[in-house]
């Protein structure tokens, strides 16, 4: 039975349950039709192809039948690859969507949906293990406003153009009718105006367009032009509705109507550390030292469901965002304002409102012996940045000596070692420093250093994510987890072979987090060439972190249990775990039901990818503006990537990308890639390898693109030591990272709960275009 009929078949019974036995006789029916001329059409699995079309959703097996959902449609997300040809990822929840590949939509049936819109797709067929589909109508558009450069201006008003920040090319015409003359008079050939799309097609010159109508003009905007284009590339609004809230203010105990309710903690000697810049204080600690085997860490967070009603319009609003915007030197919040950097924030010397985890820590390894979890209130002692801190970690004494800095810093260290031990992946990734100038110009680039101020709040706010999590998965109650996947074990393939190439002694047969993390330290000890190369390849190979309401744990940090508690100010997800927590310990009924979390889930998680594209494309920007405002044109660059069509290296003197066409390197247009390591350079007759340093001349600046193009200058680059590994055997003697015990880890099993490296709070001050995940 071909696919095409049975979709059809499904569709037609849409509503209806149908028996397994109706299925094979159908089935079997169709395949006695065809006779010999069967696996003359293209004869999937039917079993595979129902597997497939219940991990979609679209049937639901029962014991001895399957209920066809009604209506027979998906709902997914379109993207756009630069030929205009429309994929479409299934939005479906965590559990599935490792299961499921993305639609192909062909492009006739695309019904106008653009990169990033929500459709409504209907399958029709299935082919190579992906199936196809048509767009039926557009659920919501990715955003509202388009930058719109104008190709020509009619004399009959008709005025066709580019929408910009598009991939591939999409043709748009507005109609100047109706416009002031000063207005149509301003309008000329490459002219970039904003405009809306009216959400339907017309033709104009044999042609076809979306249709759009004009807004304004690109540089009528308070912001500059750099930050505008991303607001509207992202459909963001930097600015607040007036939506109602409970103005309460902690410094007047009156105005609290649950003071009596909350443990006064006031009088506990607390301190925050954040960002020099930084507004939002989510989170502050305290430190008791009971006994020698008893210490007690308090991490409170700021009580924000305290002041966001479930449901309220401002909830709605904070839903919708699901998280900040750090884009470069500005913010675009989840929350107003008023709550994210006064009533809310955790600023010193000012009574506030928490949700505190206190637990008890034995001093000796680190370890939580138990926790427990209440409202409260607080008032910050001391407001440290991360560089003040730093210089107080190791002062006991003195004017400047802090009664808890120091025994902090201490627990941090244990906490560290101790899960290092139980599996955590500690990848190594240079993060840049910006300083700006006037205008929201980048004056200044160095590299951070990784301070250890920084890594103790990590390991405290590790501490409270991970007590949560624990608590509310014994308590069974409906949350959304923060969960990250084991790495798949094909992408060992990948990484063995670098070490062949690189001469690396060393072998990996699993995925378990003891073995990559030795394989980490074998290849820095090899050199900073070769571990630079091999934390960006680890980094490549792991799978995305996301928010689930399964508890199946964090792969890359080594928790079985791990939520996000601690950035309720700046992250939806930690406001949904309050909500939980808060109820659970209060003994009201469950704040959330089952039903309600996948869908949480879901939006969360793309919203937190929404933010990162966001935050990488702001920043590819200042630095591209940095680079052309600086004039400068020579460069080196260490390779990091290759594509037929080019090649990419990472800018040393800039942390920005910059491509090499294959008209620079080859005669033919077309490069050589003979493994994932090396590109054969016809001009030099050799091929170059991941991590071999090049001098390059700056040939041209896409701002459109976002792209720099070079040029290679020959004679002065420095080779990397790899080799093909044609030229060499593939290390089956190689050894591979040893176990605790001095083992090899050899075949055994990767454990299958799920990792990440600083997943955790992360510096709010780490806004560089890579901090990724370690800010999230």
């Amino acid at each position: 039975m071909r696919t095409d009929q049975l979709l059809q078949y499904l569709e037609k019974h849409q509503g209806k349950e149908i028996s397994k036995k109706e299925i094979e006789r159908l089935t079997a029916k169709k395949d006695r039709r065809k006779g010999r001329l069967r696996g003359f059409f293209d004869v999937p699995d039917t079993d595979e192809v129902l597997e497939d079309l219940a991990s979609l959703g679209l049937i639901k097996r029962e014991r001895n039948s399957y209920l066809v959902r009604k209506p027979f449609l998906i709902e997914a997300k379109a993207s756009m690859n630069p030929a205009g040809l429309i994929f479409a990822m299934p939005r479906l929840s965590a559990r599935e969507k490792d299961k499921v590949r993305d639609l192909f939509i062909p492009p006739a049936k695309g019904a106008g949906a653009l990169s990033g819109d929500i459709v409504a797709v209907r399958l029709v067929d299935r082919k190579k293990d992906r199936f196809e589909g048509e767009v039926i109508s557009v659920v919501k558009r990715a955003r509202r406003f388009h930058r719109f450069r104008v190709l020509t201006v009619g004399k009959d008003g008709m005025t066709p153009g580019v929408l910009l920040d598009m991939p591939g090319k999409f043709t748009s015409l507005i109609n100047l009718k109706g416009l002031p003359a000063d207005t149509r008079s301003r309008i000329k050939t490459d002219t970039v105006l904003i405009v809306e799309l009216r959400g339907r097609n017309v033709r104009y010159q044999n042609a076809f367009f979306h249709e759009a109508s004009f807004v304004r003009f690109e540089d009528e905007t308070e912001f500059d032009l750099d930050f505008d284009r991303i607001l509207l590339k992202y459909d963001l609004d930097p600015a607040y509705a007036d939506l109602p809230f409970p103005a309460i203010d902690p410094d007047d105990q009156k105005q609290v109507p649950d003071w009596k309710k909350r443990k006064d903690l006031r009088k506990l000697y607390t301190i925050t550390i954040d960002g020099a810049d930084s507004k939002d204080f989510d989170d502050a600690l305290s430190l008791e030292i009971v006994s020698k085997r008893k210490w007690r860490l308090y991490v409170h967070i700021a009580d924000v469901s305290f002041y966001v009603q479930k449901g309220s319009p401002l909830d709605e609003e904070a839903l919708s965002r699901s998280t900040s915007y750090y884009l470069a030197n500005r913010v675009v919040p989840m929350l107003p304002p008023e709550l994210s950097e006064n009533l809310c924030s955790l600023v010193a010397d000012h009574n506030r409102l928490a949700v505190t985890a206190e637990m008890e820590i034995d001093p000796a390894t680190g370890r939580i012996k138990s926790s427990t979890f209440y409202r409260s209130i607080i008032r910050v002692d001391k407001r440290y940045t991360y560089d003040i801190a730093e210089t107080r970690l190791d002062r006991e004494d003195g004017p400047d000596a802090d009664p808890i800095l120091p025994a902090l810093w201490q627990l941090a260290q244990k906490q560290k070692a101790d899960r290092m031990k139980m599996g955590r992946i500690d990848l190594e990734i240079a993060e840049p420093k910006f300083k700006f100038g006037e205008q929201d110009r980048v004056i200044a680039i160095e590299t951070r250093a990784r301070l250890r101020s920084s890594m103790l709040i990590e390991e405290c706010m590790l501490s409270a994510n991970t007590a949560v999590a624990a608590f509310l998965k014994k308590k069974k109650a409906p949350t959304l987890y923060r969960i990250h996947s084991t790495m798949d074990e094909t992408k060992l393939e990948t990484l063995n072979a670098f070490f062949d190439i690189y001469n690396i002694d060393c072998r990996l047969d699993d995925t378990d987090p003891a073995s990559l993390q030795e394989a980490l330290e074998i290849a820095r000890a090899k050199g900073p060439l070769e571990s630079r190369i091999f934390n960006m390849l680890l980094l490549r190979s792991f799978m995305q972190a996301q928010y689930s309401p399964e508890p199946v744990g964090h792969w890359g940090l080594g928790f079985e249990d791990y939520c996000h508690f601690t950035s309720p100010i700046r992250r939806y997800p930690d406001l949904v775990v309050h909500r939980s927590l808060v109820n659970l310990i209060e003994k009201k009924k469950p704040a959330y039901v089952d039903d309600e979390m996948d869908v949480l889930a879901l939006q969360t998680s793309e919203k937190e990818r929404h933010a990162m594209e966001a935050e990488r494309d702001m920043w590819k920007l200042k630095l591209i503006r940095f680079i052309e405002q600086s004039g400068r044109t020579e460069f080196h660059g260490f390779l990091t990537g290759f594509r037929p069509d080019l090649v990419y290296l990472e800018l040393e003197e800039c942390p920005v990308e910059g491509i090499v066409p294959a008209m620079h390197l080859s005669s033919e247009g077309e490069l050589v890639l003979p493994d994932p390591f090396s590109v054969y350079i016809k001009r030099l007759s050799r091929p170059a390898f991941l991590g071999e340093r090049w001098k390059l001349e700056l040939d041209r600046i896409d701002t459109e693109a976002l792209r720099l193009y070079f040029k290679p200058v020959w004679g002065t680059e420095e080779r990397a030591l790899g080799r093909s590994p044609n030229q060499k055997n593939q290390g089956q003697n190689r050894r591979g990272p040893r176990n605790q015990n001095g083992q090899s880890n050899g075949n055994r099993n990767g454990r299958q709960n799920n990792r990440r490296r600083n997943d955790s709070r992360g510096s709010k001050d780490s806004r560089g275009p890579q901090s990724g995940e370690r800010r999230r």
